[in-house]
């Protein structure tokens, strides 16, 4: 499917953020679902434009913030940087985050082929937090985290809390995917997530995959574990048209 790319400048509170938009050429006027991606901690880079181009490739209108703006327009790391990464990571906060993805959902929903009732929200690595907090804060429709790091305990260093009491608010179904292996995210994590989502009677579903770890979705990492990112893209779409109700225009 043919796609243009723009980009938004959107305000928060702590000045201006990039938003990369992914468009589906436009088919007599329709309003579109549309997605916000939230990137991986090494910044909107090949891996997060590849899923957002396939995303748009599916018919949605896909949006791509850049959470790292404090820090500076455009800023990428290497999957070995992660010494650079920390001190970066380290300015963000819950509330920060939420600025930005709050931001990012409203210019999406301005949109004039997007209908705002129609936006879910996907996330990656810190993403996959940003995804889930979104799900508590924000009116998207669905949400789905991918080996979100940092759900149920916190990390030393970084400025995010978990989001345990945050799941309170969770007003949405949403889809938490796991790597069986992933040692960042041990297995007493997922079950909290679990356990405190079924106390809260809140619409979620858990899905841990054997043999992969983090980062199994990215096909540039070493991590990459190709059945459990086919499974998981096919779980992803289904999901999607599971819970965004308007016809999709492929």
């Amino acid at each position: 499917m043919l796609m243009r790319q723009t980009a938004l400048t959107v305000a928060t509170d702590d000045g201006p953020m990039e938003v990369h938009v992914f468009e589906p050429a436009r088919a007599g006027g329709h309003q579109r679902q549309a997605l916000l991606v939230f990137q991986e901690a090494f910044g909107v880079n090949g891996h997060i434009r590849h899923v957002c181009e396939r995303l748009a490739g599916e018919g949605y209108v896909v949006a791509a913030p850049e959470l790292f703006h404090r820090a500076g327009k455009g800023l990428q790391f290497g999957y070995g940087e992660f010494d650079k990464v920390r001190p970066v990571m380290a300015q963000l906060t819950n509330a920060r985050i939420l600025t930005d993805a709050r931001a990012a959902y409203e210019a999406l929903a301005a949109q004039p082929d997007v209908d705002p009732r129609q936006i879910a929200a996907i996330g990656f690595c810190l993403g996959g937090f940003v995804s889930a907090l979104a799900a508590c804060h924000l009116g998207v429709a669905t949400a789905i985290s991918f080996y979100g790091g940092g759900l149920a305990r916190a990390r030393p260093g970084f400025g995010l809390t978990p989001l345990l009491e945050d799941f309170s608010g969770l007003s949405c179904p949403a889809l938490f995917i796991f790597g069986e292996q992933d040692q960042g995210i041990p297995p007493e994590d997922v079950e909290a997530v679990r356990a405190r989502l079924k106390a809260l009677s809140k619409p979620h579903e858990i899905i841990v995959y054997p043999g992969a770890g983090h980062g199994f979705f990215c096909d540039a990492r070493p991590a990459y574990h190709a059945p459990s990112a086919k499974a998981a893209w096919e779980k992803t779409l289904h999901w999607l048209d599971s819970f965004l109700t308007l016809p999709l225009t492929r």
